[in-house]
């Protein structure tokens, strides 16, 4: 038998009692760092060159667009796991969220989620603070690889949600846990004796009993109506179509969640950030499906002429036999590595996609291109770009070969000092 040392009982307590929106495997994990399994050590997160946003604590503003970091286990209140562990709090980001809508240089809020969820309490108000804040400024939420339970909650009130092609979203619904030590204690010899009001009969659950089970399984029913009407309001779409088509508690992957309806397209966190910063409306990559094997098997056969089908039927009445056993299994490795590849692709060439080559990604994803002859054709670009300006200088010089030279009392301000200042750098790079 394993037994669990727990350095901070009050900690421990309170996650194990709390009731939470947030996928199974990362709960478990909050609740083992909470009995300290793990050596905890804090953990630096990727600025993308932004810089602090002025009044907020953990907001970062880059290009005018306030960036509103929705990281790790979600908490209602700051303490230690978000100061140490790299979760967040409502309160903070409610705040945070605030600094950004009253700051006069802050054109455009971007949610970044990278988040399993976490508390229940707390969630409904601040996406509703992000609901509300559609009508101040834009606000915009894109998870790269997951946004669940909580998460999905409060990026499902943005305008939007952009996702990366591997992104999971959903695990909509509620979890309450309760311990009973009712039989540890019994074998220590701890007797409890608890009096209850008699004016107050349900101010105590038994959980021996169906009635008891059956009050706390009602709570988290009533919960979860909440979290499921607020997403409902939020994408635009019906209860019913949140409860059918939105995981019923599980994740969707990639292009699975953008057709639900859970989400609005495919994107990178550099590509939407620049679309906002330019007061543009992002635009979504042309995507694949990276989820499970079969998701998208009968639009592409209905895509197919009846010749194609024909000469594929063909084919397969050709083909030599194969075992079922290894038929199979050579199935399934050949899709699963070429889903592999393909998602490497497509990320591999969002991550190069450089602010102003949006469509162009776009256009590289959907014709199959490699990332090599993507990050090729931005060097090809940018070069032609170079030579072209080089070239207009040289114009420019050549034009001015005539002008007398100055006398040297004259002092060149303004466009002309600018002027003088790249001739001359030109002049010095190429000798002429």
């Amino acid at each position: 038998m394993t037994i669990r040392s727990i350095r901070n009982p009050m900690i421990f307590d309170a996650a194990i009692t709390a009731n939470w929106a947030m996928d199974e495997a990362a709960l478990q994990t909050v609740l083992e760092i909470a009995s300290r399994e793990h050596q905890i050590e804090p953990t630096m997160l990727e600025a993308y060159r932004a810089q602090e946003l002025d009044r907020a604590e953990r907001a970062t503003v880059r290009d005018g667009v306030a960036i509103l970091n929705v990281d790790g286990p979600l908490f209602k209140r700051a303490n230690l796991m978000t100061m140490f562990c790299g979760a967040t709090s409502y309160d903070v980001l409610r705040r945070d969220l605030q600094a950004a809508l009253d700051n006069a240089s802050v054109r455009a809020i971007m949610l970044n989620i990278h988040s399993p969820g976490g508390e229940a309490a707390g969630t409904s108000e601040l996406a509703q603070a992000v609901y509300d804040a559609r009508s101040v400024k834009p606000i915009h939420a894109y998870a790269g690889d997951q946004a669940a339970s909580a998460a999905y909650w409060i990026g499902s009130a943005a305008d939007k949600f952009w996702i990366g092609p591997a992104a999971a979203l959903g695990s909509i619904g509620v979890r309450a846990g309760i311990q009973d030590t009712s039989g540890r204690d019994e074998s220590r010899g701890v007797k409890n004796y608890e009096f209850v009001s008699s004016q107050s009969p349900f101010k105590k659950v038994d959980l021996n009993s169906k009635q008891g089970r059956d009050r706390v399984q009602a709570r988290v029913d009533a919960m979860a109506a909440v979290f499921v009407e607020t997403v409902a309001k939020n994408r635009n779409v019906s209860v019913a179509h949140v409860l059918e088509a939105f995981g019923k508690g599980d994740v969707l992957i990639g292009k699975a969640a953008i057709d639900a309806g859970m989400a609005d397209g495919f994107g990178t966190f550099e590509s939407v950030l620049a679309s906002l910063s330019r007061g543009e409306e992002p635009k979504s990559f042309a995507g694949f499906n990276p989820a499970a094997s079969g998701q998208t098997q009968e639009s592409e056969t209905m895509e197919k002429t009846p010749e194609e089908l024909a000469a594929e039927a063909a084919a397969a009445a050709t083909a030599p036999v194969v075992a079922p056993e290894a038929a199979a299994v050579e199935t399934v490795d050949a899709s699963a590595a070429a889903t592999a590849a393909e998602r490497k692709r497509v990320t591999d060439i969002m991550a190069l996609t450089l602010p102003g080559y949006e469509e162009a990604a776009s256009k590289a994803i959907e014709t199959g291109s490699s990332a090599h002859e993507f990050s090729a054709m931005i060097v090809s670009t940018e070069k032609a770009k170079r030579t072209e300006r080089a070239d207009a200088v040289k114009t420019d010089t050549e034009a001015n070969a005539e002008v007398a030279p100055s006398s040297g009392k004259e002092r060149a301000t303004g466009d002309d000092a600018a002027a003088n200042a790249i001739l001359g750098a030109f002049k010095l790079a190429t000798g002429n």
